[in-house]
């Protein structure tokens, strides 16, 4: 039987680690003990960022397990039968037994090599990313989701009714500084619902960027309105209170500015502006869980604000979503809408057609762990995306995004760049066969024949749309594929 966690600790404690990289400094996140429960190395494989972990045996590395190993031996009843981590391990030495489970996480434990002592003594951990397929994003999640998602489970309460629901709406729109939160089971059910409880409907016009996910303008055509597609600014790449000003009409009944890419729209004098002529406003924060305006929260603006936990967002629920409020009546009104239309407190009654857009327990279970490090979340992506200019600097063709006004307290999502239109594809192309993954900005509505009719001349979204680039942002973004990243672009960008 292996050691305690606490003895091999004490044990590696007394050997200078041999570090690759600055990931590598707490290496103990990437071990277990042979000893260790599976519950515990899921949560270790979690935590950890890479899905795996070396397994020690009384201070000696006695091979890897991910979480593709655990899954198996889940699906199979291995893990329910012994619930330990030691014949896991065992099982594992059988090549027959260790066959590919593939899938969008699957884990190379090639990824953690483990580096010993001449007496065999785990001295350390080598990290690396070098040959690791790169997601554009990912789900941070971790033991805090984990614990939740089993409570919420083993509960039995899956569905639409739980703990967890109230938890997360009340937590979520504490963080942007709002009394009330009604989750949804998405974003684009968020922007309808919000539209519907305004009263949106035939014969209303909704004003929308050029530049922003098709849910934003398909939800004003969900309720019969029209929208109105209005260009976007060449440097906050979001709707200008001067362009909306100018496409408003007697049939103007609400406006979504959309704070594309975590960069704020010009939110308060589009507010100011709208309010003052009776316009209501829907703000799109898919995107920027945590901007600010003028240090205010993008959230706090609007009527309603809608936000969006895809699975690739900065607080995920896997599919959900949510809408914000600071008004008692649209509260109650989105509440009803979400469950059918039933009126609270009276069962099975219905005084106006509703939508069943309800948030299950288990997914508010996972959005209602991640809220206390929205922050740490973010900072991680900003020093990213600082760390891509640094890497990237100096490279010709390429441009980063233009300074913001002071005012706007931009967060980033997706780390955001711009190539010349001509090579983008091309980009996309060699980083594809390099297993990274890059992704284009969005198509300018304006440009789908779908969405042209309700579009004048938008020059500044449909050039923003054919340079932008996204590469990957997420924990598993290190150095070393950074360099990686730049390498490839340094490579495509220089050949031409």
């Amino acid at each position: 039987m292996g050691k305690s966690s606490e003895t091999v600790e004490t044990l590696l404690g007394r050997i200078t680690p041999v570090l690759a990289t600055e990931e590598e400094q707490d290496f103990l996140s990437y071990t277990c003990e042979r000893s260790d429960s599976v519950l515990a190395a899921i949560e270790k494989c979690l935590d950890n960022g890479v899905g795996a972990c070396v397994v020690v045996d009384e201070g000696k590395p006695v091979g890897n397990v991910s979480l593709d190993d655990i899954r198996r031996a889940i699906l199979d009843g291995s893990a329910i039968r012994e619930p330990r981590l030691e014949p896991l391990v065992s099982r594992m030495a059988d090549p027959l037994a260790n066959g590919q489970l593939r899938n969008d996480v699957n884990v190379d434990n090639r990824i953690l090599s483990p580096i010993v002592t001449e007496n065999g003594y785990l001295s350390g951990i080598k990290l690396d990313r070098g040959e690791q397929y790169v997601q554009i994003a990912h789900p941070d999640l971790t033991r805090h989701e984990f614990r939740a998602v089993l409570d919420a489970f083993i509960s039995s309460w899956v569905s639409s009714k739980g703990t967890y629901i109230g938890k997360f709406e009340e937590e979520f729109s504490a963080f942007v500084g709002l009394p009330h939160g009604v989750a949804v089971s998405n974003g684009t059910t968020a922007l309808h619902l919000a539209l519907v409880a305004l009263g949106v409907g035939p014969g209303d016009e909704v004003i929308v960027p050029d530049l922003t996910f098709a849910a934003t303008i398909n939800a004003v055509l969900y309720c019969g309105a029209t929208p109105v597609i209005v260009d976007i600014d060449p440097q906050s790449w979001t709707m200008t209170a001067a362009g909306f000003a100018a496409a408003c009409t007697p049939n103007t009944k609400a406006v979504i500015p959309v704070h594309l890419h975590g960069r704020p729209a010009e939110i308060g004098p589009i507010a100011e502006l709208a309010h003052s002529r009776g316009i209501f406003v829907i703000e799109d924060c898919a995107e920027a869980h945590g901007a600010t305006y003028e240090g205010t929260k993008v959230g706090s603006f609007s009527d309603i604000a809608c936000f969006s936990f895809f699975a690739n967002k900065i607080v995920t629920t896997g599919e959900g979503g949510m809408c914000l409020t600071a008004s008692d009546s649209h509260a109650r009104m989105l509440r009803e809408l979400r469950d059918h239309g039933m009126m609270p407190g009276k069962s099975y009654w219905h005084e106006r057609v509703g939508y069943n857009y309800r948030m299950t327990n288990l997914q508010a279970a996972i959005g209602q762990s991640q809220i206390w490090r929205i922050d740490r979340i973010l900072d991680r992506n900003r020093s990213i995306a600082e760390r891509y200019r640094r890497a990237l600097d100096g490279i010709p063709g390429i441009a980063f995004p233009p300074t913001l006004p002071d005012a706007c307290g931009s967060v980033v999502w997706l780390t955001c760049l711009q190539v010349p239109a001509h090579l983008r594809s091309h980009l996309i192309a060699a980083a594809h066969m390099a297993e990274i993954e890059m992704r284009p900005f969005f198509h300018s509505l304006s440009a789908m024949p779908l969405y042209e009719k309700y579009a004048g001349d938008c020059p500044h979204s449909r050039a923003l749309s054919e340079t932008g680039i996204n590469l990957p942002t997420s924990r598993s973004v290190d150095e070393q594929v950074i360099e990686r990243v730049a390498t490839l672009i340094r490579k495509v960008m220089e050949a031409v």
